[in-house]
């Protein structure tokens, strides 16, 4: 009977581990920012290795074992969930992230948003690039003469605009990262973080606006499924 017992128990605890690490790893990085105090990047991508009724054991991105008492104990497997929820609650009030997750980068799809992607990305490339663009070289030659005020008045407003441009934009990657990616679950260092920086820098504002878009449809969906 004992012997039954046991393989209940791990089993259950093996069924508790596999499901918070393969659905809620978010959650199990904001429980090890708040109550252990780990930096983002020291508790990105960890891995529940063990839970007891008294403490969830991790090991962190960086191979470090982190432990994590429960207070009160659990009295049994059954509080897991409703422990884990609540804890979940607890952390993302603490460090100010939205139960609403970005989970997928979005590209400009609008007109204006593509035109405005498409004008920055070339000043930028223009910017980086300018020494390319003189007199004897077909873009010099063949493409600029066709911009109002020809080569000189294009390679002028590159010049005067594309560095107060990508100042603004760095300002507004920073901005994005700690008002909406951060705050919508987008884990600082990730793919997906890198793309919508990458982008924000590009384009600034239009980021904002798809993320906020995104953020309202997803905040409906939630709303409709309560009822």
């Amino acid at each position: 009977m004992a012997d039954s017992e046991a393989a209940k128990d791990a089993a259950t605890k093996a069924r508790i581990i596999k499901h918070l690490n393969a659905d809620h790893q978010p959650s199990l990085s904001y429980f090890l920012q708040h109550y252990n105090s780990l930096s983002s990047f020291e508790a990105r991508s960890p891995v529940l290795t063990d839970v007891t009724f008294d403490a969830l054991t991790f090991r962190t991105s960086y191979g470090n074992t982190s432990t994590l008492p429960l207070y009160p104990p659990m009295k049994s497997w059954s509080e897991a969930r409703t422990r884990t929820v609540e804890m979940d609650r607890e952390s993302r009030a603490a460090l100010g992230i939205s139960s609403i997750a970005i989970t997928e980068y979005e590209r400009p799809k609008s007109i204006v948003h593509i035109t405005i992607f498409g004008l920055c990305l070339l000043t930028l490339v223009i910017f980086l690039t300018k020494q390319w663009y003189v007199p004897g070289t077909f873009v010099y030659d063949k493409i600029l003469p066709w911009w109002p005020g020809g080569p000189e008045w294009f390679l002028w407003i590159s010049k005067m605009i594309a560095l107060p441009v990508l100042l603004l934009h760095i300002a507004e990657a920073i901005m994005v990262d700690r008002t909406r990616l951060w705050k919508y679950g987008v884990q600082r260092g990730s793919k997906l973080w890198w793309k919508w920086m990458a982008s924000t820098l590009i384009e600034g504002f239009g980021a904002f606006a798809r993320i906020d878009a995104t953020v309202k449809r997803k905040e409906v969906e939630a709303g409709n499924k309560k009822h």
